[in-house]
Order: C-alpha cells, then structure tokens, then sequence
C-alpha cells in the first residue's frame, strides 16, 4: 500500500466505525498486493480470488479486535495464508501457476523474441516447479517473493518459529533448484 501508515491507520479506524467508504479504500488498495499472495499457494484463480474476498469478510468481522498498532498486510496475509491452508487440506490440489503475471511486471523492451520465450519457459517450469513444492514452501516462498515480506513479518503471518521459516525458505530454494536443473538436463 501506498498510504502511509497514518493514514493507513485512519482509514483502519474509520472502518472499525463501520465507514464503509474507508473500508472500501483499504480493500482497493490492499487487494493487488494480497492477490499475488494468495495466488502463489492457490493457484486457480477462481479459488484466488475467493479467498481473497474471504479474507476482506472475515476482516471485516474482525475489525473490532484488530490492532491498528501492526501493519496491515502481514495480518490480511495471515487471514489468508489460514484459508489457503484449509483450502489445500480440503482440496489437496492445485491447479496450473499464472507465469505470464510474472512475466507483467518485467521490463523486457531491450530483449529479443527468442529470449522473451525462454524467459517465459524458463518462468512457466518454475512456476510449475513452485506448484508441486508441499504448501508450507509455496507458502513461504509467496510471502518472501510475492508479498516482500521480511523473515520476521513471515514467520509472524504464519505462527512459525523465525528458524522454522528460514529453513523452510532454504528448502523450498534446494528443492526448487534441483527441479530446474533436472528439466535442464533430463
């Protein structure tokens, strides 16, 4: 978000007085960032996007014991995370990674097609690889790379041991790693 965090906290306030209008601003403004998120541990957008306006709802619902005092992602992240992590459970599968999102954000005017392709081959293996990682990685790696999240502010999001979730980043990074090089050379 943008806002900083005053105002971040006005409008968390104004909401919790049941404003509809500010809780409608931090739903416009925190659901781009929360999105990526969620759409890295489940990935069909339908589900994405569910999960998604779950979160905002159960938010909503809660806004009478949250504290301003915290930043506001990693708490929508930590809502969201649990639902995903239920989800998963229920479901015990995901569907296909979205790497051309990916691909959106880079500024690749200076390459050429044949390399504009690998990079898009090279993002859609591993996406495809971040798939089949169990949720706990996917769930990390989302929250480092996706959301920008420090160890701290991740191993916060999801109740873990700040040890717990730089192993599970290290990994996720090992097993994602011999993934790639296996395509490369199988």
């Amino acid at each position: 978000m943008k806002n900083s965090l005053s105002n971040e906290r006005d409008l968390t306030e104004r909401a919790r007085q049941r404003d509809e209008s500010a809780f409608a601003e931090l739903v416009a403004a925190y659901t781009p960032p929360l999105y990526r998120i969620v759409r890295r541990m489940v990935t069909d957008t339908m589900e994405s996007e569910s999960t998604v306006q779950e979160t905002f709802w159960r938010f909503w619902k809660a806004l009478p014991r949250y504290s301003a005092e915290h930043p506001l992602l990693p708490y929508l992240a930590t809502i969201a995370s649990n639902l995903a992590r239920d989800r998963y459970r229920r479901e015990s599968h995901l569907s296909d990674a979205d790497p051309d999102s990916m691909l959106e954000e880079r500024d690749d005017s200076d390459f050429t097609f044949e390399q504009k392709l690998d990079q898009k081959e090279a993002l859609q293996r591993l996406a495809e690889a971040v798939e089949e990682l169990p949720f706990a990685y996917r769930a990390v790696i989302s929250l480092r790379y996706d959301a920008d999240m420090s160890y701290e502010e991740i191993a916060e999001t999801l109740s873990l041991p700040l040890n717990t979730v730089r192993t599970h980043l290290r990994r996720a990074k090992q097993l994602l790693r011999q993934q790639m090089e296996e395509a490369d050379h199988g």
